[in-house]
């Protein structure tokens, strides 16, 4: 069972973190959420206090695991906030799950599978954290902030780097292969009847926002918000996605 924590009551809200993270990213969006509605934070395999017990995560394994986590809590549905890993996870539990589902955030995510290019990055930053972790990390998180945002936000970039310190390398590398052999599930874009709310920095360097825009259709449930952030716009734009999630 993953390792998860339980806020307030209301309609359901289930938070998703990314890769290198952990339920502790979602901190100050908790606090201004949990009196109004019931929150659930996971943390997904190998990340936070959850264990790694592959050799390879995949997101449909890490989209069973969270249905299990609402199994054990009974509850019949909710609604998925996932930030770019946590989103594929997300996206397949919309796919797999769809009964179970409310609505979906994706933020800075995408539902298209890795390229080839992307696969190859995800198997050299494995081999990476196995010889260098803290420089990984290093080098890494600073650039998921936008960089006209980078200064302003000094003591985010540290608090994500400490979060992503305590990932185990094996959660690294089961995450990295699970990531880089999911499938494309743009067709959740078309079939999922709840709403789609779609949250993009138009600075992120590592998901490329404005390949996955034009796949987005202009249906009535499907919303998208752009920003002028990157990789983490839920914490360069807090107010605005906080926003977003109570007007669902």
């Amino acid at each position: 069972m993953l390792y998860y924590n339980f806020f307030g009551k209301g309609e359901t809200l289930v938070f998703l973190h990314g890769f290198l993270e952990s339920s502790e990213i979602w901190n100050n969006l908790i606090n201004k959420l949990k009196d109004n509605y019931q929150v659930i934070t996971i943390d997904l395999p190998g990340h936070g206090k959850s264990e790694s017990l592959h050799d390879i995560n995949t997101i449909d394994y890490m989209a069973e695991e969270v249905i299990s986590v609402l199994d054990e809590l009974n509850i019949d549905r909710a609604t998925f906030i996932g930030h770019s890993m946590g989103g594929y996870v997300v996206a397949a539990i919309a796919d797999l799950y769809a009964n179970r589902v409310d609505n979906i955030v994706l933020i800075n995510s995408t539902t298209l599978p890795d390229d080839d290019a992307k696969k190859a990055q995800r198997l050299k930053a494995c081999e990476t954290a196995k010889k260098n972790l803290n420089g990984l990390v290093n080098l890494s998180i600073p650039n998921l902030f936008a960089k006209h945002h980078r200064e302003k936000y000094k003591e985010e970039i540290e608090f994500v780097k400490n979060i992503a310190l305590k990932t185990p390398v094996e959660g690294v590398c089961s995450a990295l292969k699970g990531m880089r052999e999911r499938p494309n599930r743009s067709s959740i874009l078309y079939d999922f009847k709840g709403g789609i709310y779609i949250i993009v920095g138009m600075n992120d360097e590592t998901v490329n926002p404005e390949l996955f825009l034009t796949l987005i259709p202009e249906t009535p449930n499907v919303h998208v918000y752009k920003f002028d952030g990157g990789h983490m716009v839920y914490i360069e734009h807090f107010d605005d996605v906080l926003n977003i999630l109570k007007n669902i």
